[in-house]
């Protein structure tokens, strides 16, 4: 369970911000965040964040077209798998039990981080993910809240 109090919020101005929430989230050893903005908010940037903690090797890039990218991880640390999902793409409910998230969310060290999760959200309700709302401020800072 998340560490942090619900409705926390954090202002990134820049990608060093969102690397020190990205830290400071994982701090908290949550196994599903759930992340929701619109477009150019900032959800896959936080996720490089997130991997870049992680010790992903590769590049994380949003797994836009395949839906879901699955990252190992370095041993010796809290995780050994990031599972990195994007719903944009996802157009009817019968697509979401190809993405396992139930199986994902119950392995005991993996990380698994949805972009647009709103689209999937009656999927999540049982595997009580960390909702993480991004919001575009008018000085392009970002808000995340966490709910």
């Amino acid at each position: 369970m998340l560490g942090l109090p619900m409705g926390h919020t954090y202002t990134a101005r820049t990608p060093a911000d969102l690397q020190a929430i990205a830290r400071d989230i994982l701090a908290t050893k949550p196994k599903l965040l759930a992340l929701v903005g619109p477009l150019g908010a900032g959800k896959t940037t936080f996720t490089q964040a997130l991997g870049q903690e992680l010790g992903v090797q590769e590049r994380v890039t949003s797994p836009s077209y395949v839906l879901q990218h699955i990252h190992r991880l370095p041993a010796g640390q809290a995780y050994d798998t990031l599972v990195h999902v994007d719903c944009y793409r996802i157009k009817a409910d019968h697509e979401v039990p190809a993405l396992d998230l139930t199986y994902w969310c119950e392995q005991p060290k993996t990380l698994v981080v949805i972009e647009w999760a709103d689209r999937i959200n009656n999927f999540l309700t049982d595997l009580q993910p960390v909702w993480v709302t991004f919001r575009v401020q008018a000085d392009e800072s970002r808000r995340l809240v966490l709910s």
